[in-house]
């Protein structure tokens, strides 16, 4: 029985062990795959531009070092050239002493001939008994020779009015130098026909002098007791920054000085007009009235092509004394003015205090190039015009304001040649300034924000690749103010708000005077297949403490 429970049977298959299913391998999803493609294909793309605006970066900084290099060059050559002509002028100074040490002998030998002759005739007179009129002749001829002799040492050629030398007879016919004179006389032992002398006598007619009209060139204090309190010191400070050697910018601050004239007021503001250059970038403004009070100023309006500002000062700021030692100036006609008429130039020279100089209007509509490449047309003056005298007063000889002086161009080796701003070019443009809304900085909450980073491009590069002169646009912010009024990177910003902006540095000091919440009209150069083109954007500016926070 055991044995039947133990055997089993042939065709008894032995039980299967059931297989467990496989888990099905885990992959991307068609989605995730695109929009893994969709990543690379962004970055691969950020990638791109990042090469090639560094690469553009490169060939900026090349383009730039070339040019850099080039004006070094011209700076170089100009030098040189300027050497090469002091070299020749001294040349010529000294060829010039040689002839004049020429003349100076040749003229002292015309004197022993002349002497000569003189004492023969000395000797006729006193042998005809005439010993005293001969000595008289003589010393009046000696010192006719001298005479003579001097203008011919200094080289001068200016014509000397003729008179009747003592011992001649008042009959003779004295005629002008340089018309021949033939022999009347056919008997008289003095050659005729093809033989011919010259007179000594003038040629050019000599310039009657104007006694009595010309006044005030010597003795000028009437005029400036009257006009001075109508001037006016001016002190400004400012925030100059230059790149450490350690990384980052250092600031420190700075002075400067300029002059400035009363011109008027409207019972509750005082306006006076200055050059534009003296409160350009400038932090605080003090000005210094004739009674030496000092008071806080603020900019009216300012006029850059025509180096015009206008400044003001609240009359409830100045104390009574100097309300009433104060005047506004009498405004004249420089279109009036004559080539030789006395000028007086009052203004802070050097920034020392009030000084006074005098000289002659030398020219009219001067083409003058400044530093920085502005043009303007000025008059010139004699009167000494330094550093400190730009926004002072040009005077006529009654007093009036005839011109603005401008010190912008000043070298040490120019002499006796000063320059100014013609008032009746300005007066209108004057007005206009006086009426201006005050512009004062906002305030740090206030502080308006663009969101774009310039990159600030000199001028000597801009021009050598044609870039219109403005801020040049070199980064937009994701999301900023001028990304969505639609700037563009490397757009050129050439006006703010209808004011011309030529840099970066313009555009900063425009904004100072904006609220953030602002809506202002850019007009910017846009490039466009090769060329630049105006586009007109408005853009609400941001708040500077939103981004900083």
């Amino acid at each position: 029985m055991n044995d039947d429970m133990n055997r089993t049977d042939g065709n008894e298959k032995e039980p299967v062990t059931p297989s467990v299913p496989e888990e099905p391998v885990s992959g991307p999803t068609p989605e995730e795959e695109a929009a893994k493609a969709i990543e690379e294909a962004r970055q691969t793309e950020a990638e791109r531009l990042e090469a090639e605006r560094r690469q553009k970066e490169a060939e900026w900084e090349a383009n730039f070092r070339r040019a850099e290099e080039e004006r070094r060059r011209e700076q170089e050559e100009r030098a040189e050239a300027i050497r090469r002509e002091n070299e020749a002028r001294e040349e010529a100074e000294k060829a010039a002493k040689a002839e004049r040490k020429v003349r100076k002998k040749k003229g002292l030998r015309l004197t022993a001939a002349v002497l000569a002759v003189a004492l023969l005739v000395g000797a006729a007179g006193y042998a005809a008994g005439g010993i005293a009129k001969t000595i008289q002749d003589l010393r009046a001829e000696v010192s006719s020779l001298k005479e003579s002799q001097d203008r011919l040492v200094d080289g001068s050629t200016a014509a000397q009015p003729s008179s009747e030398i003592p011992g001649r007879s008042g009959n003779e016919d004295h005629s002008r130098p340089g018309s021949r004179i033939e022999t009347a006389d056919a008997s008289s032992d003095v050659p005729t026909s093809s033989e011919e002398t010259y007179s000594a006598d003038p040629v050019i007619g000599t310039a009657e002098a104007v006694k009595g009209k010309i006044t005030g060139l010597t003795d000028v204090s009437d005029i400036v007791e009257q006009v001075l309190p109508s001037v006016v010191s001016i002190v400004i400070t400012q925030t100059v920054s230059y790149p450490s050697y350690w990384g980052g910018d250092r600031k420190y601050e700075e002075k400067g000085a300029g002059s400035g004239i009363i011109i008027g007021d409207d019972g509750t503001e005082l306006w006076i007009v200055t050059n534009h250059h003296v409160i350009e970038d400038a932090d605080t403004i003090e000005i210094t009235f004739c009674d030496e009070k000092s008071v806080s100023a603020y900019v009216k309006g300012t006029d850059k092509d025509n180096d015009l500002a206008v400044v003001g000062v609240k009359l409830a700021d100045l104390e009574k004394s100097t309300i009433n030692s104060i005047k506004i100036i009498t405004i004249g006609d420089s279109d009036d003015l004559k080539l030789g008429q006395g000028v007086i130039a009052i203004g802070n020279a050097l920034g020392w205090g009030q000084s006074v100089t005098t000289g002659v209007v030398s020219a009219f509509n001067r083409e003058v190039e400044f530093e920085d490449g502005t043009k303007m047309y000025l008059m010139q003056t004699s009167a000494a015009i330094n550093p400190g005298n730009s926004g002072g007063a040009l005077l006529n000889a009654d007093g009036e304001l005839i011109g603005i002086n401008n010190a912008k161009y000043s070298d040490t080796d120019v002499e006796g040649v000063g320059f100014a701003i013609p008032i009746s070019s300005v007066k209108e443009i004057m007005a206009d300034l006086s009426l201006m809304q005050a512009r004062t900085p906002v305030s740090d909450d206030d502080f308006p924000y663009m969101g774009v980073t310039f990159k600030n491009l000199s001028a000597a590069y801009m021009d050598a690749y044609g870039i219109p002169q403005g801020a040049y646009v070199y980064e937009i912010g994701e999301g900023s103010p001028a990304e969505k009024a639609g700037l563009l990177p490397y757009d050129i910003i050439i006006s703010f708000d209808g004011k011309k902006v030529a840099s970066y540095d313009e555009l900063v000091n425009e904004l100072q005077y904006y609220k953030g919440g602002t809506v202002v009209e850019l007009t910017v150069m846009r490039l466009n297949r090769g060329e630049y083109s105006p586009v007109t954007v408005e853009l609400t500016l941001g708040f500077r403490k939103d981004v900083q926070n």
